[in-house]
């Protein structure tokens, strides 16, 4: 007959108040409703879980739904205000070169009437404007002369005797007094009033012929 080998914790050992306390300790098996409760228990942790990453996922993408919705405000706010602003300086750069044409055109107002009164005051005037053009021609050139029929009176005598030159007059009362056309075969002098007040109203307003 062959032995077994055994062991004292085979045995039950008895304590110090003479009871016996078995070798191994059995876990109690759970009943149906335990495993049910247990279930049910471990469930509601994962489901709370799963909200809470859902609820986590939820607020961020809300998050950059919103930052991208203010993006696209502010983004249109400022097209908007760079439009506002380019009118503006576009209206202003209007109003300021009206105001310089306006400027101008006072300008050019004011003298004419001064160089009307100094004709009026003045006939010496018109000889002065017309013996400035004629010295740009040679004194053996014939030339032409309109100019105001007022004018002519007050200064062909005098042109006249102050030098022999072939003159043709003309009177012209379309040009303003103080002015006079004069032609050559050569050259066209322009001395009328009207011509030279455009062309200083042109020059101080920035204004394209």
């Amino acid at each position: 007959m062959r032995a077994t080998a055994w062991s004292l914790d085979e045995f039950a050992v008895a304590d110090g108040f003479g009871e016996f306390t078995p070798a191994e300790t059995r876990v109690p098996a759970q009943s149906p409703d335990d495993l049910e409760a247990d279930f049910q228990a471990r469930l509601a942790v994962e489901r709370s879980r799963s909200e809470a990453a859902a609820y986590s996922r939820g607020r961020a993408d809300g998050e950059r739904a919103a930052r991208a919705g203010v993006d696209e405000e502010i983004a249109s706010a400022m097209a908007l205000l760079s439009e506002a602003l380019a009118n503006v300086q576009l209206h202003e750069a209007r109003w300021v070169s009206n105001a310089e044409e306006n400027i101008a055109a006072i300008a050019v107002m004011v003298a004419r009437h001064i160089v009307q009164r100094e004709v009026n005051a003045d006939p010496s005037f018109v000889r002065d404007v017309v013996q400035s053009a004629m010295a740009q021609y040679p004194l053996d050139q014939e030339i032409t002369i309109r100019i105001n029929p007022e004018d002519l009176h007050a200064c062909r005598a005098s042109i006249e005797e102050a030098g022999r030159r072939e003159i043709r007059w003309i009177s012209d009362a379309s040009i303003l007094r103080g002015g006079c056309l004069m032609e050559g075969r050569e050259r066209i002098i322009d001395g009328r009033v009207d011509t030279a007040l455009e062309r200083a109203y042109r020059s101080l307003g920035g204004v394209q012929a």
